[in-house]
């Protein structure tokens, strides 16, 4: 037969004769497969460099995830609730049970059954976070608390567990002089009962009665006007509970002497029990000018026998002082525009730990909570003084402390936080 090109027959039956397969050798495949290699490097690199260059602006959502709890927040001004995981994930907001007033958080009860802010608003709990806001300063009656409204209340806490509220009001009834008294209201609705003038309370967590921070003798029922306490010479810690006579823990005098102060040094004193009510952590501060920060300050944890444990002094700029829920240890932020912002832990009789918080140059500390389980805080704060309002000088959303690592994280949310419950219905969410 012919030849095409003078080298190779033509095969007149190619399929019952087939040319053999051609072998497979390094010299025929080394550029097929650089050329694979490089292609395959190129789409790695196309895929890979959005997130590599994303990673600094969202560091914590990408290595922080932390579903461990329920927090309640209130967006600022609106007022509204909501609830989220600790990392901002699950993220509700609670349009239908109503707003709430004023720019202060509510605090929540040992129990976790309300929250109660300043104006006199009580929060129900349900499974899931708040399910109602009721006007608790208008159901307890006017002798009691005068109506929140106007000047508000200066302090509000629990006492016996949930079930009553404890808050430091203006006595408006009053003919003489209007002054600062403390109030004992039942959460679940009726009349409060007024337990006399004070001017700061913590409400007892063992019992339906208030701690309270007041004048020694009641000679003086007037020495604090609703527009602001009045120095008195001394002040004490008293015990005061419906149908018994107040009993006094400690006084200011006894509380200068260990501090080793000057027994002239006019001072304010505030409560905070644990959370079983065996020990209380009195913050003692020298009372400044109107309008200045108090230039020296303590924390003296006792008993309640009156038997002084420990004590430690505190930075200026410290403020908001916690119980950890197991009463073993207490949490302190401190902010300040001069410095940087950081949260101190301290076991009392031993050395304190503080964790600085990058990045943070707060005008001060507003929120400060611990986890259910006590191994890690949640801190809020006033970032700054230049918002056209008081909700733009909020920070948004919070930052978690881990103290295990000490790893620092922001996360970012609608609102500001008021309480870290323990996650019982995260399922149903």
């Amino acid at each position: 037969m012919a030849e095409v090109s003078g080298r190779r027959a033509l095969r007149p039956f190619p399929a019952l004769d087939p040319e053999p397969p051609r072998r497979l050798t390094w010299r025929s495949l080394r550029w097929p497969a650089v050329a694979c290699l490089a292609a395959a490097a190129l789409a790695a690199a196309f895929l890979t460099w959005p997130s590599s260059s994303q990673s600094a602006s969202r560091p914590a959502r990408a290595a922080f995830v932390d579903r461990d709890g329920l927090v309640v927040f209130e967006q600022q001004p609106s007022g509204m609730l909501g609830t989220a995981a600790p990392d901002g994930s699950h993220l509700v907001t609670l349009r239908h049970i109503g707003a709430l007033q004023g720019a202060d958080l509510p605090v929540a009860a040992s129990d976790g059954r309300y929250l109660v802010n300043l104006e006199g608003q009580l929060v129900t709990m349900g499974p899931a976070g708040p399910t109602s806001v009721s006007d608790l300063a208008n159901s307890a009656g006017q002798d009691a608390t005068n109506q929140a409204s106007g000047f508000g209340w200066a302090d509000v806490s629990f006492a016996d567990g949930g079930r009553y509220v404890v808050a430091t009001a203006c006595n408006l009834a009053s003919q003489v002089s209007q002054s600062w008294v403390a109030d004992l209201i039942p959460a679940a609705g009726g009349r409060g009962l007024m337990l006399g003038t004070a001017t700061a309370t913590a409400g007892d967590p063992q019992s339906a009665a208030a701690i309270v921070s007041g004048p020694v003798s009641s000679s003086a029922p007037y020495a604090y006007e609703c527009y602001g306490p009045r120095t008195a010479p001394d002040k004490a810690i008293e015990l005061r509970g419906p149908g018994r006579a107040a009993r006094t823990i400690v006084t200011a005098a006894e509380l200068k002497s260990v501090l080793g102060w000057p027994p002239a040094t006019p001072v304010l004193l505030q409560a905070d029990p644990d959370p079983r009510g065996s020990r209380l952590a009195l913050r003692v501060a020298v009372d400044p000018p109107p309008g200045q920060q108090a230039p020296r300050q303590a924390v003296v944890v006792m008993n309640r026998g009156g038997r002084i444990l420990a004590h430690m002094p505190l930075p200026a700029a410290s403020s908001i002082s916690q119980w950890s829920p197991d009463g073993q240890r207490i949490a302190f932020c401190r902010a300040s525009p001069r410095a940087p912002s950081s949260v101190s832990v301290w076991s009392p009789g031993q050395e304190s730990r503080t964790i600085v918080l990058p990045g943070h140059h707060d005008v001060a500390c507003n929120q400060l909570l611990w986890s259910p389980d006590g191994s890690q805080l949640i801190y809020a704060a006033w970032a700054t003084e230049r918002g056209l309002t008081q909700a733009d000088n909020l920070q948004h959303g919070w930052t978690v402390i881990d103290l295990r690592s000490g790893r620092v994280h922001d996360v970012t949310a609608p609102g500001q936080p008021a309480a870290w419950l323990p996650g019982t219905a995260k399922e149903g969410r």
